[in-house]
């Protein structure tokens, strides 16, 4: 006959195992199907027209300050529209043929529509192409920031430091560049060619561990870091003081945000338990 201690041994393992994981839950999403975008998620009110951010210098990730539009930035000033933002067949197209300004779509944060969960693991998954490629890039952008609101030296799209996953492309005929700081500085890890086609990029969090796949191999981790994304930054917030631009332009097919989900499983009943250890 079996032992009590062995009974009750069992019966433990199975109450530990009364959960298990089942279909991801999502956290937030965003299909772009229209017909427009969600206010409450996104930043709309200056998604192509109001400030831009106005950079100390032309080098990247240099800091700055925010402007209103007309306000001249080392001479030059931006007037909208600065762009187009396109809902269509599911995707939202960013572009430009303003040679001083782009679009740019900024989660809100703080907001009443969280993109990222505070805590806990999660997985994000977004689907991206560039729809024409010049040496002056746009891209997409996961962060940390405390806000994305678009004042004062609150730098959106970076700084370089604050960067979980980056998505940009300014090479024509190269591919599209992944770069990221989670293991401590700023720094590429993988490319998708080409530019033009669809590709799906991940960031995957487990505690405090991190890794980056594309097109559903990883490229980069699993690598621990304290960091943790608030915020995401689509389009470029610059204003080209330099000279003339013609700018990339890009389409969005997904961006999605999924936590893991738990599902209860029937536990044994005594009488089943009695009957696996009767002799």
């Amino acid at each position: 006959m079996r032992t009590p201690i062995a009974v009750f041994a069992l019966l433990g393992l199975l109450m530990i195992a009364s959960t298990a994981m089942a279909d991801p839950i999502i956290f937030f999403e965003e299909q772009f199907t229209g017909p427009t975008l969600d206010p409450a998620a996104w930043r709309t009110e200056i998604l192509t027209s109001g400030p831009r951010f106005c950079h100390d210098t032309s080098g990247p990730f240099a800091p700055g300050h925010w402007i209103d539009e007309g306000v001249e930035c080392h001479g030059i000033a931006a007037y909208s529209p600065y762009g187009s933002a396109v809902l269509s067949g599911g995707l939202l197209a960013l572009s430009s043929s303003n040679v001083r300004a782009f679009p740019i779509l900024l989660s809100r944060f703080p907001g009443s529509v969280p993109v990222f969960p505070p805590s806990g693991d999660f997985t994000l998954k977004l689907r991206m192409r560039y729809d024409r490629v010049t040496p002056w890039g746009v891209g997409i952008v996961v962060l940390q920031k405390d806000s994305t609101e678009p004042i004062g030296d609150n730098y959106v799209f970076g700084p370089a430091e604050d960067i979980l996953l980056q998505m940009w492309c300014d090479n024509p005929g190269g591919p599209i560049s992944v770069y990221t700081a989670i293991g401590g500085s700023f720094q590429w890890v993988a490319d998708a060619p080409p530019a033009t086609e669809f590709h799906e990029f991940e960031l995957d969090c487990a505690g405090t561990s991190f890794t980056i796949s594309v097109d559903g191999e990883v490229v980069y981790g699993p690598v621990s870091s304290a960091m943790r994304p608030t915020a995401v930054s689509m389009g470029n917030d610059s204003i080209a003081f330099w000279y003339p631009t013609d700018w990339t332009s890009f389409s969005i097919d997904y961006f999605r945000v999924e936590v893991p989900g738990q599902v209860p499983v029937a536990e044994k009943t005594w009488g089943a338990l009695k009957s696996m250890y009767r002799d």
